[in-house]
């Protein structure tokens, strides 16, 4: 079924009701019900639900390449999202905000730590916590 929303238009899984915004996404999105993986690893032969994911498989399992270095300590990096969390280290920086705790003034360096406090401080189930925080945040093969 398709949707507007704010002036475009949202596809929506016919499945499990998940909205997303292109067609594309819908059947990559479409196979987390069907269990189609039509994208196969040229090297150990494991499949995949979309292209994008046999490549970020290939950089990461297949390839010592570490493109990435920290400014600070010169530390490489196969991704991007690891040179970040990393940085952070250097730069104290505290993104992660608890908004359970009172005035949201607790902070933490990662979604790890975040994570842990809410589970060990707030009772919160880790799985839910996690999919109530980033629930609209990726449209990405995973899901």
């Amino acid at each position: 079924m398709d949707h507007k929303s704010e002036g475009r238009k949202i596809h929506e899984c016919s499945v499990c009701q998940k909205p997303l915004r292109t067609p594309f996404q819908l059947e990559t999105h479409f196979r987390v019900h069907t269990g189609e993986r039509p994208f196969q690893c040229g090297i150990c032969k494991q499949n995949f639900k979309c292209n994008s994911a046999v490549t970020r498989h290939k950089k990461l399992r297949h390839s010592d390449e570490r493109p990435l270095t920290c400014v600070f300590c010169k530390n490489s990096f196969k991704l991007m999202s690891n040179l970040k969390r990393h940085i952070q280290s250097h730069t104290k920086e505290q993104p992660y905000f608890c908004q359970k705790c009172p005035g949201s003034a607790l902070s933490f360096s990662t979604l790890l730590g975040l994570n842990q406090h809410l589970v060990l401080r707030h009772g919160s189930k880790t799985g839910k916590t996690m999919r109530k925080l980033f629930k609209s945040v990726s449209q990405s093969c995973a899901s």
